[in-house]
């Protein structure tokens, strides 16, 4: 007569268990499951202010308007352990940032949790912007980067990377930001803390299979494991509130792996 409680007690550790690892999945991204753009400034990870991206769309307008040269500026969460330098290429050949026989595109990628930045550039912004350059510039931004500032960090990754644009073009860029507005600090996941929710999570499937039903733990372990959560989920689509001046999509670049990555 007691087995149904324990019955019970179990499937609550199993529906807090499955939140627990449904909330870890939810934070890496992949490629094929990101949405289309609808701004020049996609900030999948929630780390800038709606000021700084509509600044940053703004001005990735006005290169792309003037100067004719596309600057995606893209956060993730996670890349759940892909290589930086394969995700930005992934994200190229999605995306096509740039137009068609001029590969004029340029993205600056920031993984927030794996602390790695990458610049990814298009065939025909390689000679401005050689491998050397882009490296100069991602390396300037960590110190703001290592304190959380990421409005600062990535305003001023772009302003640089817009201003060799512009320069090389002839043409002057009106309010570009300096820098981002003060920001808090974000807090990263810890050793710690993972070693924590491991243990955690280790002691609920004790816990699930000493009071399950037999043969219970291993059916839904089969099924997670297995394939039980379809689909890429919706995650949220880019960019800050309204136009960001003007964007029209990306749409026919390419790129040949150009570029430089670092960490923070």
């Amino acid at each position: 007569m007691i087995a149904r409680p324990r019955t019970a007690f179990a499937y609550r550790l199993l529906l807090l268990l499955l939140c627990l690892c449904g909330s870890c999945l939810a934070n890496a991204e992949r490629v094929e499951d990101l949405p289309k753009p609808t701004n020049y400034v996609s900030d999948f990870a929630g780390v800038l202010s709606p000021q700084t991206q509509q600044a940053l769309d703004a001005l990735c307008a006005q290169v792309d308007r003037q100067a004719k040269a596309q600057i995606a500026v893209v956060t993730v969460k996670s890349l759940d352990g892909e290589p930086i330098e394969n995700f930005a290429t992934a994200l190229e050949d999605k995306w096509k940032v740039g137009k068609k026989g001029t590969d004029r595109g340029i993205i600056l990628l920031f993984a927030i949790q794996d602390r790695k930045w990458r610049i990814e550039t298009g065939y025909g912004l390689e000679g401005i912007l050689p491998d050397s350059k882009v490296g100069v510039i991602g390396r300037s931004i960590v110190p703001a980067l290592e304190a959380g500032n990421y409005d600062s960090a990535i305003s001023s990754a772009v302003v640089q990377v817009a201003n060799v644009i512009a320069a090389d073009a002839g043409v002057s860029l009106q309010n570009a930001p300096r820098r981002g507005p003060p920001q808090r600090q974000v807090k990263q996941i810890s050793l710690g803390q993972l070693l924590v929710g491991g243990a955690v999570l280790l002691l609920l499937l004790i816990l699930f299979a000493r009071f399950a039903p037999s043969g219970t733990l291993g059916f839904l372990l089969g099924m997670f494991l297995g394939g039980g959560f379809g689909g890429g989920g919706g995650r949220g689509g880019g960019g800050g509130d309204g136009d960001g001046g003007g964007f029209g999509g990306f749409g026919g670049g390419s790129s040949g792996g150009g570029g430089a990555s670092g960490d923070w």
